[in-house]
C-alpha cells in the first residue's frame, strides 16, 4: 500500500474516529511539493479546505504545467492531493501560509505551508518542501556543508516563529528530504516560548547536521519529539551526522529511487519497518562524514563551487534541463572540466581520491 491507497483507504475516517499519525504527516509533506502559487495565500487567515484548493489546482489555466514536478519529484502528488481532496479525512483539512521563493543570487530554493484541521487557527502542520527540481536547490543543500546555516533555514526559523504568532495550541512540524532538515533546524532553534508548543518533528529520509549542530544542546532537546524515517537503502538522508532515533522503512523501489516517498510500504497506521539499513547506505554515511569532517571548509568549498560550476556549465537552471538536450549539457560539462585551471583540478582529484581511499578502507573493514 502506498500514500494514494492510504488516502483511499482510510479517508472515511476521521481524525477524530483515528487519530492523526505519522503516515498522515507524511501526505501532507509530500504536498508541499505541490505548487500552489496564485492559488493559496500567504495569510495565515485566509484558509481553504484541500477540496477547495483540489478545484483550484485543477481548473488553473496552467494545469499541466503545475503538474509537471520536474524529474525527481512524483507526477503522482498531483493524484495524491486530487484523492485527499474526495476523502472525508483529508477533505476538509485547512491550507494557507503559502510561500515560496527561489533566489538565484543568495542560492535559495524555500517553500512552507500550514494545514489545519478545521477553518481555526489552531494545532498546526507546517510543512517545509524538500529540494525541488531547480539546479539552486541541491545548491544549497551541498551549502550545508559549508556555511554554519544556509537562507533556506533561515527562513524556515522565521517561518515557524511567525506561524506561531499567528495561531494558537501545539505545534507539529515536518518534511521530507530538505523539509525534514529544515523542520528540525527550525524546531531547535526557535524561541524557547515557541519550542514549548511543539508537540512532534517530522524528518522523512532529510540530510542530517555537522557534528557542532548535533552536539547542540539546543538540538539535542527537541530529540525526545523527533520522528525519523529513511528507506532501506537511503542516500540523502546519510549526508552529515543523523539526529536522534530513526525508523528503517521497506521500499519498493531500486537504489536511489528509494527516496522517492510513493515506494515506501504502509501499513493501516503505519510504515513497514525493517531491522536495518542496506550496507551501501551504512557505507556512504561513514565514508561521507568521514571524508567530510577530515577536509577543511576551504576544501569543502573548492569541492562544491567546482563540482555546481561544472554542472551548470551548459545553463542548466534544474535537472530536467540536463536531461532535456544530455547531448549538449554533456559536451558542455566536459568542456568546462578540461578548463579548470591545474591548481583546482588537482587538488579537486586528490579530495575525491581521499574519499575513494575511504570508501576502499571501509570496505575491507567491513568484510573483515
Amino acid at each position: 500500500m502506498n500514500l494514494i491507497d492510504y488516502v483511499e483507504w482510510r479517508g472515511d475516517l476521521s481524525f477524530k474516529k483515528s487519530a492523526f499519525c505519522d503516515v498522515d504527516a507524511l501526505v501532507l509533506c509530500q504536498l508541499s511539493y505541490l505548487n500552489f502559487d496564485a492559488l493559496l495565500s500567504a495569510d495565515f487567515g485566509k484558509k481553504i479546505s484541500l477540496a477547495e484548493l483540489w478545484s483550484r489546482f485543477k481548473a488553473s489555466d496552467d494545469f499541466e504545467k503545475r503538474s509537471d514536478l520536474g524529474a525527481l519529484i512524483s507526477r503522482q502528488t498531483v493524484n495524491l492531493l486530487e484523492a485527499c481532496a474526495a476523502s472525508k479525512r483529508f477533505g476538509k483539512i485547512y491550507a494557507s501560509g503559502y510561500v515560496s521563493k527561489i533566489d538565484l543570487q543568495n542560492e535559495e530554493q524555500f517553500s512552507a505551508l500550514a494545514f489545519f484541521e478545521g477553518a481555526l487557527s489552531a494545532n498546526p502542520f507546517i510543512a517545509f518542501r524538500g529540494t525541488d527540481d531547480t539546479i539552486v536547490g541541491w545548491k544549497e543543500d551541498f551549502n550545508l556543508a559549508i556555511e554554519e546555516s544556509v537562507p533556506a533555514q533561515r527562513d524556515a526559523l522565521a517561518y515557524l516563529e511567525g506561524a506561531a504568532k499567528k495561531t494558537r495550541g501545539k505545534i507539529l512540524v515536518g518534511g521530507h528530504s530538505k523539509g525534514g532538515n529544515l523542520a528540525v533546524y527550525s524546531s531547535a532553534f526557535v524561541a524557547p516560548k515557541v519550542q514549548r508548543r511543539l508537540d512532534r518533528v517530522y524528518n522523512f529520509d532529510g540530510p542530517g547536521f555537522r557534528r557542532e549542530i548535533i552536539e547542540d544542546e539546543r538540538l539535542k532537546k527537541v530529540l525526545p519529539l523527533l520522528h525519523s524515517y529513511y528507506p532501506k537503502l537511503s542516500i540523502v538522508g546519510m549526508i552529515f551526522r543523523r539526529a536522534g532515533d530513526y525508523s528503517v522503512v521497506q521500499s519498493g523501489a531500486q537504489g536511489l529511487m528509494q527516496h522517492e516517498p510513493f515506494s515506501w510500504f504502509i501499513g493501516p497506521r503505519s510504515f513497514k519497518t525493517v531491522e536495518g539499513f542496506d550496507k551501501a547506505s551504512d557505507l556512504f554515511y561513514k565514508t561521507f562524514n568521514e571524508w567530510l569532517e577530515g577536509i577543511s571548509k576551504e576544501k569543502r568549498s573548492l569541492v562544491v563551487e567546482t563540482l555546481f560550476k561544472v554542472i551548470t556549465a551548459g545553463g542548466a537552471k534544474t535537472n530536467s534541463d540536463l536531461g532535456k538536450d544530455w547531448f549538449k549539457q554533456a559536451g558542455a560539462i566536459v568542456k568546462a572540466a578540461s578548463e579548470l585551471d591545474k591548481d583546482t583540478r588537482d587538488e579537486v582529484i586528490k579530495l575525491v581520491q581521499r574519499l575513494f581511499e575511504l570508501a576502499a578502507k571501509n570496505i575491507v573493514e567491513n568484510k573483515g
